[in-house]
């Protein structure tokens, strides 16, 4: 999957302005027009869109490709040049699986110099992966203290927006996601969500190809072997993936725009504006600005639908 490609819709189908839920404050927008008569089934991506365990990510990614580029690149680069080609890497591939992200580090190696044995992206994913494992235990441990509480750990109204989206939707709500597929499942009965997403209704890296996208593979599987119609399908997410699905196969995408909490907000990196960009090339059709305020006019929104 590249990150610019003629699937994206861009401006296609964007409202001349977006139209404001009322009664919301600002909180929901409308941006493209949607039907909603149809929908049946449910899709939530998981880091920023119901978790906030691993928030603050970037802090891990960015210094973990840096120190790769750097010590591999020859002559070895200077860390402000690496940093900044790595934010645009990172910016540009938000929410592909992070075995396709290190593939892409690894090319970029090649191109400044690196000439040793070939590099397998799997041990430069390993050691993101080995730093987010302790990221998330830190966050655990101070919820243990009282430091945190379970509401830190959840995006807010996650847990309520799950409970009355799985009583309206008659085929229920799954959930795909770019991380390793043992840790999300671990995660979704750490955090009280198993409930609604048992171990079938969860795709994530590892359960398939480890360059298979697991937002697109579910929504393959319910307009396959599940027998749905796209247009039965409404996926919530915070990133490009899983609305550039979700728009090609004619579904319903609602936009959150959770913080990513990195230290490189204030150099105008990992911004909200620039999320806000993603979603809206990738195809969304609603946008959530405080996740998950407003959940009743939400709701009522995504069922009604809109037409200018």
């Amino acid at each position: 999957m590249t990150t610019e490609n003629e699937f994206f819709p861009y401006k296609d189908g964007l409202l001349e302005k977006p139209v404001v839920v009322d009664d919301t404050e600002g909180n929901i927008e409308i941006v493209r027009e949607f039907s909603g008569k149809s929908l049946s089934v449910g899709l939530f991506d998981f880091d920023g869109t119901i978790s906030d365990e691993r928030v603050g990510w970037p802090n891990l990614a960015v210094p973990n490709n840096v120190a790769y580029l750097i010590g591999l690149s020859s002559p070895h680069m200077d860390h402000k040049k690496a940093e900044e080609i790595v934010v645009t890497e990172i910016e540009q591939t938000i929410g592909i699986p992070t075995y396709l992200q290190m593939k892409r580090l690894c090319s970029i190696l090649e191109e400044h110099g690196y000439e040793g044995p070939k590099l397998d992206p799997r041990m430069l994913k390993d050691s993101y992966n080995d730093a987010l494992v302790g990221m998330v235990e830190s966050r655990r441990a101070k919820l243990e203290t009282g430091e945190l509480t379970m509401d830190d750990m959840r995006i807010d109204g996650a847990m309520e927006l799950l409970t009355e989206l799985q009583k309206r939707l008659s085929n229920g709500i799954y959930l795909a996601s770019g991380s390793d597929l043992d840790a999300v499942s671990e995660s979704v009965a750490y955090l009280g969500y198993s409930e609604f997403f048992p171990q079938d209704r969860i795709m994530a890296a590892g359960s398939l190809g480890p360059e298979d996208d697991a937002k697109e593979a579910v929504i393959a599987r319910m307009t396959g072997e599940m027998g749905l119609r796209g247009e039965e399908i409404v996926t919530f997410g915070d990133g490009f993936p899983e609305m550039l699905y979700t728009y090609r196969a004619g579904g319903v995408g609602v936009g959150v725009l959770s913080r990513d909490e990195s230290h490189y907000e204030h150099l105008g990196h990992f911004t909200i504006e620039q999320k806000k960009q993603r979603l809206l090339n990738a195809g969304a059709h609603l946008l959530v600005y405080n996740p998950y305020q407003n959940i009743p006019e939400l709701l009522d929104t995504i069922e009604k639908g809109y037409s200018a």
